[in-house]
């Protein structure tokens, strides 16, 4: 059986992708959970973000209340590019008592990532690793209950085939710009779309789409 995928826009998309994972509860508004100087930093990082490699804002959100809601401990992130989303997720994981490794291809940015980190306060929850994912993966434990994607969009299948064995029952495979770059990486849509170990749907809280794939215990 194929698994299913749905595409919802805000403010739908919250409501479809809890729903699509098992995840019931309900959100009345926005609200800010974070610290004036994190929040500061995270505004300072967009600012200087000019190659627009960070998740929107929205997205981070999204990925803060996706650990915190599923409570997931063991976390790993795919191209950190600067330390955005991982200090998201840092956050998230503040209420799991988990961790995130978050992995980038470049040294400097992974460099800069790592600052962005200690400046959050969540370097004792998140460690960067710099180097070629493909390489770094294998070396690490395992297995994880959530990975986040946001790397070079035409390697997104390779990911899926290296990082799904080492998913755990019940985890979460998410990959980010699966909207407004779903050319770059049709393979991988299809292979969330028809893979049946997995439950997937798509959300866009900003436009560039995260798609969602539950593991199948």
């Amino acid at each position: 059986m194929a698994a299913a995928v749905t595409r919802s826009a805000a403010p739908r998309w919250f409501a479809s992708c809890c729903a699509s994972i098992g995840i019931v509860f309900c959100a009345v508004a926005i609200v800010d959970a974070q610290t004036p100087e994190v929040a500061r930093l995270l505004q300072q990082i967009k600012g200087a973000d000019t190659e627009l490699l960070a998740v929107s804002e929205e997205d981070g959100r999204f990925l803060r209340v996706m650990i915190a809601a599923t409570g997931a401990k063991r976390v790993l992130e795919v191209g950190g590019a600067y330390g955005y989303s991982a200090i998201w997720i840092g956050l998230g994981l503040r209420e799991t008592g988990g961790h995130l490794t978050s992995i980038e291809f470049d040294p400097a940015r992974a460099k800069v990532a790592a600052a962005n980190v200690r400046n959050a306060g969540v370097a004792d929850i998140v460690t960067v690793v710099a180097g070629d994912a493909f390489a770094e993966v294998p070396k690490l434990a395992g297995p994880f209950d959530l990975v986040f994607v946001d790397a070079w969009k035409r390697d997104y299948k390779r990911f899926l085939d290296l990082l799904l064995p080492r998913l755990s029952p019940r985890g979460l495979f998410l990959a980010h710009n699966v909207v407004n770059k779903e050319s770059e990486m049709r393979d991988f849509l299809a292979a969330i779309k028809n893979d049946p170990r997995l439950l997937t749907t798509i959300v866009a809280p900003s436009g560039e789409g995260i798609s969602v794939s539950y593991k199948r215990p």
